[in-house]
């Protein structure tokens, strides 16, 4: 008789202890399901930049890059829908004399998507481009407001050039994560340097 009434006791413990660590097991699932699931998109983010950097020093124009990168994205990368591409040749000017001499110059932009999103390089003031296929900026050499600001010391050589592809995408998330004050975030970013 007292071992039936041990093991229904034990039970319900058992049910009892069960109900309050469910919770907690339903948020770690949700984590690593949605860890998973931003990882597997931020490694698709982060590939295609790779990709567009490669494409765009290969002496191809930037609005045929973008067609092509375009044309190569896979979810969650759609650039008609919730992505931004920013393509960038940087320039280091080598003409003696002139204002921008052995400085990184924004010399080449073309940005194509939805997402209101802006590059990370940053110049000295505000740049214009030109009309397809180079989108070069007017007076590259003696305009000082294309002076990129933000890159590591000596990254380019006299005259050498830097390619450089951005990537923003939104990150639709799978579960509901936040409702439990964890945050993932909305918007992957990845940048590539070539």
């Amino acid at each position: 008789m007292r071992l039936r009434h041990s093991l229904r006791d034990t039970r319900g413990q058992t049910l009892v202890e069960f109900a309050m660590v469910l919770p907690l097991l339903i948020v770690v699932a949700f984590g690593v399901v949605e860890f998973g699931y931003m990882l597997l998109d931020q490694h698709v983010v982060t590939k295609m930049t790779r990709e567009g950097s490669n494409l765009i020093s290969r002496n191809t124009t930037l609005g045929d890059a973008a067609t092509v990168m375009r044309n190569m994205s896979t979810r969650p990368v759609n650039f008609d829908a919730n992505s931004k591409l920013i393509f960038s040749v940087i320039r280091n000017v080598s003409t003696v004399g002139a204002p921008n001499y052995n400085t990184p110059v924004l010399y080449e932009r073309y940005e194509y998507g939805t997402l209101a999103r802006y590059s990370t390089l940053n110049t000295r003031g505000p740049a214009t481009f030109g009309n397809p296929p180079e989108y070069q900026a007017p007076n590259s050499d003696s305009n000082t407001n294309l002076q990129v600001t933000n890159l590591p010391a000596n990254i380019i050589s006299l005259g050498g050039m830097l390619y450089v592809t951005e990537i923003y995408t939104q990150h639709p998330r799978l579960t509901p994560l936040q409702n439990f004050g964890i945050t993932i975030p909305s918007v992957l970013y990845s940048i590539a340097y070539f």
